[in-house]
């Protein structure tokens, strides 16, 4: 039969230069599979994206459109830690169940679309006992943190009064029924994550959005590169005076540098101890008798596939390397940037090695 072009449901992240990623693989749910056979749709999948293609009817239109609107939902797994190490995952660790939603967001092609959670409510049928106006129930599920009385819902009894620091126990006016009447209190609930997912991705279409196209419509999820502080470590048996040692971002031209170290971030270590840095209490453990120094950038540096190049170490007017090796993504250390109150950070960094023997 023939088919068209119906919809693209990429994913985006700036690691990359031209933006596509490939680092998840997007899996429609099993429903979601068995509603797009019924629907006559078929999905395929590329590295960065999926296409989904719709048969036609004689008359040239989608023969899923007569189901509008359908939900088809989608679950991100990684294909590896890489995607982790790179991406800025605090949005969707924010949220209970994370989800990717064209619900609620001006449509547009490409779309971007929006992150959000996931929501499900329990049901429960409720016995009265001795009515009140403010009998006490036990739900049979946790509402989920942050519930009020207003988030629940009652039908055949009257409004709930009061719910507990522990969520469980609830007073329903029950006044007005009679002892041994049900009714039914629904309440939002923690909902299951899919096993090894990110997010999941959640599109609803309409009867406009189920009619094919000249060419597929773009949907879009859109991830931030992780952004962290770099460090070097700098080892040298040198007996110059090191007050000088800096690094400079010598990126041609007069545009903003990417990366940028102040004295302020410059300290050496074999004369101020730092007891929480783990990676300099190892190097000074394997290289006794060894100066080592740390320089941190003032400010976190956005992860990025291609590295920059010219970033050289110097001493006063002399300079010592003059391409130093990027960070890797996963080299990382817990340190603390700024004086106390200040938190922790997570620092990708790099050990430099100018040992004369």
């Amino acid at each position: 039969m023939p088919a068209a072009p119906l919809l693209d449901l990429r994913v985006t992240h700036p690691f990359y230069t031209d933006l596509r990623c490939g680092d998840l693989m997007i899996e429609p749910s099993a429903a979601t599979e068995v509603l797009m056979r019924r629907l006559r749709l078929t999905c395929k999948a590329f590295p960065d994206h999926i296409s989904l293609y719709a048969e036609l009817t004689p008359n040239g239109g989608a023969f899923a459109a007569a189901a509008a609107p359908v939900s088809l939902d989608f679950m991100l797994r990684p294909r590896g830690i890489e995607f982790t190490l790179i991406t800025d995952l605090s949005g969707v660790a924010a949220q209970s169940a994370p989800v990717f939603t064209n619900t609620g967001v001006t449509p547009a092609d490409p779309l971007n679309l929006r992150l959000t959670t996931r929501t499900v409510r329990a049901t429960d049928t409720l016995t009265v006992g001795t009515p009140s106006s403010s009998e006490t129930f036990v739900l049979a599920g946790t509402p989920l943190v942050g519930t009020s009385a207003a988030d629940i819902t009652v039908t055949g009894a009257g409004a709930v009064g009061n719910i507990t620091a522990d969520l469980r126990r609830i007073t329903v006016n029950t006044a007005g029924l009679a002892a041994g009447a049900t009714f039914k209190v629904s309440y939002p609930v923690r909902p299951a994550r899919p096993n090894g997912a990110v997010a999941e991705v959640s599109l609803a279409l309409d009867a406009a959005l189920l009619a094919p196209a000249a060419s597929p419509r773009a949907f879009v999820v859109p991830f931030t590169a992780a952004a962290a502080p770099w460090a070097y470590y700098v080892l040298t048996d040198s007996p110059a005076d090191m007050s000088t040692l800096r690094i400079v971002d010598a990126t041609p031209g007069n545009g903003p540098r990417r990366v940028a170290f102040s004295d302020s971030g410059r300290v050496e270590l074999t004369k101020t101890p730092d007891s929480s840095d783990a990676v300099a209490q190892d190097l000074i453990r394997r290289y006794p008798g060894r100066r080592l120094l740390r320089l941190v950038s003032d400010a976190a540096v956005a992860a990025r596939e291609i590295p920059l190049a010219q970033l050289e170490l110097h001493l006063a007017d002399a300079r010592l390397i003059a391409s130093l090796p990027n960070p890797r993504p996963d080299s990382f250390v817990s340190l603390r940037t700024a004086p106390s109150p200040a938190p922790a950070r997570i620092v990708h960094y790099s050990v430099l090695n100018l040992l004369s023997n």
